[in-house]
């Protein structure tokens, strides 16, 4: 585990190393850690999380849709040929998603397969808030009659969760 930047070592960094650093809290997404180096120096991490959100949600509704497609299926083949990003393998770990039982497995790849079809993209959720396997079923079911409009932007929510979540795991917010 490496250890977690202070606000000083942040605004320190040099575009690149911020690059690196940050290039998967938006998933398979770098453009996202290109953008908001140049927002440096930061006040506080608080303020770094917000360029971030801000980001994502000024995205034309295209490259959302991009974004959306670049996240793994939930418990899905990626997870089972250890293909994951480091970050998406420790998230979906984290409730289980790794060790589901048969039945369950089958239930959720059913009922994302359905969720692509309507959305054409992957049930995004912020797996570490929903933290059950229930949750994440119950989330599907919910979400699955949404319009398309709306769905995008909760997904796009639970892409910044995931977000927020990803920066506070290497930065020192204490």
């Amino acid at each position: 585990m490496r250890t977690k930047l202070s606000l000083d070592q942040l605004n320190a960094l040099t575009p690149a190393e911020f690059h690196k650093t940050f290039e998967n809290v938006v998933e398979c997404w770098p453009e996202a850690a290109i953008f908001c180096s140049a927002m440096t120096p930061f006040k506080n991490f608080e303020s770094m999380i917000t360029i971030f959100e801000n980001y994502l949600q000024r995205l034309s509704n295209d490259n959302k849709l991009r974004i959306l497609r670049l996240h793994p299926d939930l418990a899905g083949k990626l997870l089972d040929t250890q293909q994951l990003t480091e970050e998406s393998s420790y998230e979906q770990s984290c409730v289980g998603l790794d060790k589901l039982a048969p039945a369950d497995k089958q239930r959720l790849t059913k009922m994302n397969d359905e969720y692509k079809q309507k959305f054409g993209f992957p049930f995004v959720i912020c797996v570490r808030e929903a933290s059950k396997f229930e949750a994440i079923i119950n989330g599907v079911g919910a979400r699955i009659n949404n319009n398309p409009d709306i769905e995008l932007d909760i997904a796009m929510n639970e892409v910044k969760k995931i977000c927020r979540l990803r920066i506070l795991q290497l930065v020192n917010n204490l």
